[in-house]
């Protein structure tokens, strides 16, 4: 008779002479990081939206607001309007890679 692992169902018994050792459980695979070259998110210009930069990050304009204030991304204005470098988006992403 097979031993049973807590926690462990797989979906097959496995028979296994008295005194083997247990199988370990498999172990799920790991999920690839989102490549960093990928800026298919990104308009094909040189300078961006507060609202472009918002979209691709997934935050709120306040927010990328809040950091044009604290100097994270390289800005220019013209004629009233606020614009974003788009290398500055490119650095902040790949300075703040959870894993680098």
């Amino acid at each position: 008779m097979a031993k049973k692992i807590k926690g462990y169902r797989p979906e097959t018994p496995i028979e296994r002479p008295q005194g083997a050792a247990p199988a370990p459980p498999p172990v799920p695979e790991k999920a690839e990081p989102e490549p960093i070259e990928d800026l298919s998110g990104l308009p094909n210009r040189d300078l961006l939206r507060v609202h472009e930069v918002a979209a691709y990050l997934l935050k709120a304009e306040s927010t990328i607001r809040l950091w044009i204030d604290n100097g994270y991304f390289i800005t220019e204005k013209f004629r009233g309007s606020l614009w974003v470098t788009k290398q500055s988006v490119i650095d902040f992403r790949l300075k703040n890679r959870v894993n680098p």
